[in-house]
């Protein structure tokens, strides 16, 4: 019985060390807003989704949820919303 619950522990204990380091912690303060960002809501011009302003990326005038929806909506593309993909 020790044997097996002493075998729990140590797969426990190795599952818990992978994890911490296929997933650390983003540096301090990543989620938070640096003083002198906006924090209003904006309308991805690709999607349509809000999200605050200091999330994103400002284009002139035009606002992006990231690096890819920008890039899509300067080629041309035409946003599909994942239930309209299939």
């Amino acid at each position: 019985m020790f044997t097996a619950i002493f075998v729990l522990l140590v797969i426990l204990a190795c599952s818990w060390v992978a994890i911490k380091w296929m997933y650390p912690r983003p540096p301090k303060g990543y989620y938070v807003p640096k003083p002198g960002d906006s924090t209003e809501l904006r309308t991805c011009n690709y999607c349509n989704n809000s999200l605050a302003e200091w999330r994103g990326i400002v284009d002139g005038e035009k606002f992006f949820c990231n690096a890819e929806h920008q890039a899509d909506f300067l080629a041309g593309k035409q946003y599909k919303a994942p239930s309209q993909a299939l």
